[in-house]
């Protein structure tokens, strides 16, 4: 006993040896992360992206010589440009959630340890969500593909905030998801 510990008017145990968190599932799900609808998004984008690159061309080849022929293509790039951002920013004004979720979804990475399961991202010191292992209850795995990459759920405690209208959060295309559901099922 330290001769600080003998001061105290109780008996006093300092636990030195700090027991790290074990990981027991980790899957970075990259591009299988985004949402389902956006493979058709991007086909349908797509067109209009090389409709703005033809006029572009169209605009600047070959370079406009002359004051009205460069005022032309100047002011032709810049409403081009214009109409752009303005659909950017009506969709980003629009669907904020979806459009911030679509873009980092491929680099969410998701980890279960013996305490708690994270959402992190590689550029955020905090993670972006976090359960505590005493609110799993349990999980389901769903349809899986040959390469193990599949559905599955967390099942959570009744009425808790995190979980949907059935008390579960669903995953997607989630790389060895019997795994996943092997870790969260593990006594903590």
């Amino acid at each position: 006993m330290d001769t600080n510990d003998a001061q105290l008017p109780i008996a006093y145990a300092r636990r030195l040896d700090i027991v790290p968190e074990q990981i027991h599932y980790m899957a970075r799900p990259g591009l299988f992360a985004l949402p389902p609808g956006s493979l058709t998004v991007l086909l349908f984008i797509t067109p209009q992206i090389f409709s703005a690159l033809f006029l572009l061309w169209a605009i600047w080849w070959p370079m406009p010589s002359g004051g009205r022929r460069l005022a032309f293509a100047l002011i032709g790039t810049a409403m081009l440009a214009g109409l752009v951002v303005g659909v950017l920013w009506f969709v980003l004004r629009r669907h904020p959630g979806f459009v911030s979720g679509a873009i980092r979804a491929p680099f969410i990475s998701l980890t279960v340890t013996d305490r708690r399961v994270l959402w992190t991202l590689p550029w955020r010191n905090q993670p972006l969500f976090e359960i505590d292992r005493r609110r799993v209850i349990g999980g389901i795995l769903g349809s899986v593909d040959r390469k193990g990459r599949g559905h599955a759920a967390m099942m959570l405690r009744p009425g808790d905030p995190a979980a949907d209208i059935d008390g579960n959060i669903h995953f997607d295309r989630l790389p060895n998801a019997a795994r996943f559901i092997d870790a969260i099922c593990e006594a903590g």
